[in-house]
């Protein structure tokens, strides 16, 4: 399967995901976890492969993207893998985290 959407819904949150991949072999993803705010979804924290490389934008509420978090050992499947199971893991933590900056 080339092209794959999907979310993982959580309480007050959820991971949207898409991965294209080429003979069984990820190409490019996006991990995005998002919590609701009362009014919108807003995007808390989001792994993706953009800029040419495998990374976690960290993001704030009030600051924006505070820093790109690589993992240099890992391959696209490696951090794709990583970044599903942290959201789901991590997600009251990245909230807190990005509610606070």
């Amino acid at each position: 399967m080339p092209f794959k959407e999907w979310t993982i819904e959580l309480d007050d949150a959820r991971i949207y995901i898409w991965r294209h991949a080429q003979a069984g072999v990820v190409v490019s993803f996006a991990v995005v976890l998002l919590a609701w705010t009362g009014n919108e979804w807003e995007c808390v924290t989001r792994y993706d492969c953009a800029h040419g490389f495998p990374h976690r934008d960290v993001l704030g509420k009030q600051a924006g993207l505070l820093y790109k978090q690589t993992f240099p050992r890992l391959n696209l499947e490696e951090v794709f893998h990583h970044a599903i199971r942290d959201c789901q893991k991590n997600c009251a933590k990245h909230i807190e985290f990005f509610a606070a900056h």
